[in-house]
């Protein structure tokens, strides 16, 4: 089986290279005597004084050798592809300019009046070009007809990514969806025309859009977005019903291409716009097991959270500080399943109070803290400067000296 398949494909690829060549030689006879006739007004009695037949075979055998160098004929172009008509307008003006220059300097009747020469260049650019691009509009219809059964999606962000990710999702066989209408919020790009698909409008447009076009996936195609964006998107999309895929950061690209087959659902990675910090639970247990742990602030939403993590990890002792009693309840309560504050690893305290921190710490000898107390409302710290200095700094001083 891998023998045939091996075979078949270069043997597709030569059919192709054949075509080209086939094709842009008759766009050369074609191209030379409608320039010749029109540079002569069509008279044909004057056409036989010159001698175009023989520039024929030499435009044919030039054709194909600067298209060889140029890699026109040596590689696989997608038709009608920006690399493919660079390529073919390098061949043409390669192959005209030495077609002057034999018409110029060959002595006798001239093949050709001068001006038809240039003439004939840009009429076989028009009409090779034109063939590629009939070919490659014709294979756009037949694919989107043969995708008609795929999901279709809106592509939100039509950035050089965005663009790629059309490209690849229109002609790569493993396109999970088939793009129908595209979404961006940049306002100059609004009514903006990528493969034939327009952008009908932003973010706010989604849940309009999903209707109109009977969409059921959202791609969303930049991979620089933050979490915030893509949070916000994923909740527009949740209320339009659609199913969210994302282009992974850039980072997570081979090679920096963009891929239908890149295309996955957002991770929490990519709704927190951060990478997740896997713990090595094995270091951590070894660093604290059998130790005596102090957390400070051990009764807010940080210190509470460590607390509780590190009670898994098996410490001699876990000593919570925090200077509120209502957060030591709701810490005590959610380890012990109870809250009577009657434990001695229990310490109300205030960090600010400096001998009284240095006192604790001479009785409870901590091996590992865990400072965690702190104002962290900004508009209220600035309302209250003083109050930020005396907790924020000059307490978290008094447990590192203590420390």
């Amino acid at each position: 089986m891998a023998l045939v398949s091996s075979s078949i494909v270069p043997a597709r690829l030569r059919s192709k290279r054949s075509l080209r060549i086939i094709t842009d030689s008759a766009a050369w006879v074609f191209a030379l005597y409608a320039a010749v006739l029109l540079r002569l007004d069509f008279d044909m009695t004057r056409v036989e004084a010159f001698r175009v037949a023989a520039l024929i075979p030499l435009a044919w055998g030039l054709q194909f050798l600067f298209g060889w160098l140029f890699g026109l004929y040596r590689g696989f172009w997608i038709n009608g592809s920006f690399d493919e008509v660079a390529a073919l307008a390098r061949t043409i003006g390669a192959v005209t300019g030495v077609l002057f220059i034999y018409d110029i300097v060959i002595p006798g009747t001239r093949p050709a009046p001068a001006s038809a020469i240039i003439a004939a260049g840009f009429l076989a650019l028009v009409g090779a070009g034109g063939v590629r691009y009939v070919a490659r509009h014709a294979i756009d219809r037949r694919r989107r007809a043969r995708d008609e059964g795929l999901p279709r999606a809106l592509i939100f962000g039509t950035g050089e990514c965005g663009v790629r990710m059309i490209n690849s999702l229109l002609f790569e066989d493993s396109s999970p969806c088939i793009p129908v209408a595209l979404l961006d919020d940049d306002r100059e790009k609004q009514n903006l025309t990528v493969k034939g698909l327009r952008v009908i409008g932003g973010r706010a447009s989604m849940f309009e859009a999903a209707r109109r076009f009977n969409a059921s996936v959202l791609v969303i195609a930049i991979p620089t977005a933050e979490g915030s964006t893509i949070r916000e998107l994923t909740a527009l999309a949740d209320l339009a019903e659609l199913e969210v895929l994302v282009v992974p950061p850039v980072t997570e690209l081979f090679g920096g291409q963009v891929r239908a087959t890149d295309l996955r659902e957002p991770t929490e990675a990519d709704l927190l716009g951060r990478r997740i910090i896997e713990t090595d639970l094995e270091q951590a247990a070894s660093y604290l097991q059998d130790r005596v742990v102090l957390v400070t602030g051990a009764g807010g939403s940080i210190g509470s959270e460590l607390c509780r993590q590190i009670s898994r990890f098996g410490p001699r002792r876990l000593v919570m500080l925090d200077r509120d009693e209502s957060g030591l309840h709701q810490v005590q309560l959610s380890l012990e399943g109870r809250a009577l504050l009657d434990s001695p690893d229990l310490v109300l305290l205030d960090i600010r109070d400096r001998d009284r921190v240095a006192e604790l710490f001479g009785e409870i000898r901590p091996d590992v803290v865990f400072h965690a107390a702190a104002l962290k409302h900004l508009p209220l710290l600035q309302a209250h400067p003083v109050e930020a200095l005396k907790s924020n700094v000059w307490g978290s001083l008094s447990v590192l000296d203590a420390a």
